[in-house]
């Protein structure tokens, strides 16, 4: 049972990095590239939806598929892994923060 919900957990911190790596790249890309913004307005009437949609679609995939990995997760492997989740959001936040404050100064 324990290594059922440890399994559960690895999943689904591999989807959260999944998807907090798809928002940081779409949030610059669709600022950069005015298509994929405009592709994403159309498609979810907002592209702040469409994002949310899509990173959910993402989370849930990579979720799903993670709970196959041939992975044997352990407490000290969901710690890493968690680690690593906690830098990405943080890398992630500065990313955006410091693109958005880029595009405001050039």
């Amino acid at each position: 049972m324990e290594n059922k919900k440890f399994k559960i957990i690895h999943s689904a911190i591999c989807g959260a990095i999944a998807a907090v790596i798809f928002i940081v790249a779409i949030t610059v890309a669709a600022d950069l590239y005015l298509p994929l913004k405009d592709w994403l307005k159309n498609v979810f009437s907002h592209h702040w939806v469409g994002k949310g949609i899509l990173s959910l679609a993402i989370f849930g995939v990579v979720c799903f598929f993670g709970w196959f990995l041939p992975i044997e997760p352990s407490e000290e492997k969901i710690r890493k892994i968690l680690n690593l989740l906690n830098w990405l959001l943080i890398l992630g936040t500065l990313a955006i923060f410091g693109f958005f404050v880029w595009e405001a100064l050039k």
